[in-house]
């Protein structure tokens, strides 16, 4: 029987090349199929993670001998946390693709697919290498989705998140050679790195964290390399914002924790970058109260949540870093609602434009709720994710950094005032409704109830994955 980390990855891609043998219909069947059996072995993963051990689910075969080099696949608790993350995510994104993606749908779901197989692999892969490889696919992938399904000025916007992407990749390229070079004895497995980490000279980990630094602060994005972040998310179609905001930020998220744990010298720095996620995060926020459309002002949102997980990174205790994973996955649950219900407004009133829709919820009650919950999800209330996301981040962080770990705060309640004058601006306002025009699909409805779901099963029994983490 094959490992259940490896069919996460195996049956995605097998589903990938069968869409290209079938018509329009069956290809969404089979993409919609291949995410439900990822999403029952991300469960699974996780049951017998608790079972069996970490063992129980890993894979190795020997790839280049000369290089101390195999295909490796392996779970940790954080990983786990984020490959089932990952599945939740694509399953929502796969219930409403027919709905959003109006032509191409067969390239479009192949795309899909052979992006969540790499996804999971970026966070199952047990080296350096093979993270790499699946990054770059993965990236390749919601490109294509950004550059080929995308709004008005999609090829501006593809371009964009390609080229910076290119260079997060470039850097981190970098990065993995001058660790393989640098580590005795050489080696591209993560375990084996952190494990030897003692042995790179001082200034060798001074240059591989800069590279890295860079590289994630791209990916995550954090101020000032987010810029391409809003332009991507603004003219991306709705399951690409979902996907590119639920997954692949936490590429960088991922990075960060990896660096934390490889290099011993970054405890010198982490207060700089403390820093630097406080200024991201309330700068961000204040962009948040700025934006006129929609896709824009969750976007920055996003730019906000994922410099909360670099506090909770930061922190280096326990709490904080446990905190930090929780917080990106319970910010992909809040953030996909939210761009499903931004995209299904998109579809109802034909425009993002926030003064142009009021009242929504005079013709759409089910859609006002999931945004909603999804604000609530997003601000951290409690019974939802964000909530214990919250709470485990602000301990570690004020447990490190004392009275100043909680000025990351200051972020959160922005956002929250700029979601809570969205909420009152376009779907509490029903005196003077916009009549919609479009025809509200029932697939959103199911999209949005599964991640609701998930958010509130996840805040009131954390311990589904804490105890994992």
């Amino acid at each position: 029987m094959l490992p259940i980390l490896l069919l996460m990855i195996l049956v995605p891609f097998a589903a990938a090349a069968a869409v290209l043998l079938l018509d329009v219909k069956h290809s969404h069947n089979v993409a919609l199929a291949a995410s439900a059996a990822v999403l029952v072995l991300a469960v699974l993963a996780l049951a017998a993670y608790y079972a069996y051990g970490a063992q129980s689910l890993s894979f190795s075969a020997l790839y280049i001998q000369q290089f101390n080099l195999d295909f490796g696949l392996v779970a940790t608790g954080p990983t786990i946390a984020l490959m089932l993350m990952t599945a939740i995510v694509f399953m929502a994104a796969s219930m409403v693709g027919r709905y959003f993606i109006g032509d191409r749908q067969r390239i479009y779901n192949f795309i899909f697919l052979v992006a969540e197989a790499s996804s999971i692999g970026v966070f199952a892969a047990s080296n350096l290498f093979f993270l790499y490889v699946f990054w770059e696919v993965a990236e390749i992938m919601v490109f294509f989705i950004i550059f080929m399904y995308g709004g008005y000025n999609r090829r501006y916007a593809g371009i964009k998140f390609i080229v910076y992407s290119l260079v997060s990749s470039l850097l981190l390229l970098i990065g993995i050679m001058l660790l393989y070079s640098s580590v005795t004895p050489h080696t591209f497995s993560i375990s084996g790195i952190i494990a030897s980490a003692g042995t790179i000279s001082a200034p060798s980990q001074l240059l591989i964290l800069l590279l890295f630094a860079v590289s994630f602060m791209i990916k995550m994005p954090v101020f000032p390399l987010h810029t391409w972040l809003p332009d991507a998310h603004s003219e991306a179609p709705t399951t690409g914002s979902m996907i590119l905001a639920g997954v692949l930020l936490k590429f960088g998220g991922y990075l960060l924790l990896l660096t934390f744990l490889m290099l011993p010298i970054v405890s010198h720095y982490a207060s700089y970058l403390f820093v630097l996620f406080l200024f991201s995060a309330i700068y961000s926020g204040l962009a948040c109260l700025a934006q006129t459309n929609i896709k824009r002002l969750i976007a920055y949102t996003s730019i906000t949540d994922m410099a909360l997980v670099g506090v909770g990174i930061t922190s280096m205790t326990a709490v904080g870093m446990t905190g930090a994973v929780y917080f990106m996955l319970s910010h992909a649950i809040a953030i996909s609602l939210l761009f499903l219900v931004a995209g299904t407004l998109d579809e109802l009133y034909g425009t993002l434009e926030i003064r142009k829709i009021k009242g929504v919820v005079k013709y759409y009650a089910s859609v006002t709720y999931l945004f909603v919950i999804g604000v609530f999800g997003a601000i951290g209330l409690p019974l939802t994710a964000g909530f214990i996301a919250d709470i485990l981040t602000f301990v570690g962080a004020a447990a490190a950094f004392e009275e100043y770990g909680v000025l990351p705060l200051i972020g959160v309640f922005l956002i929250g005032a700029a979601l809570f004058w969205v909420i009152e601006r376009m779907f509490m306002n029903s005196s003077s409704a916009t009549t919609p025009y479009g025809v509200l699909d029932r697939t959103v409805i199911a999209s949005g109830v599964l991640l609701l779901a998930a958010s509130i099963v996840l805040g009131i029994l954390p311990l589904v994955l804490l105890g994992a983490a």
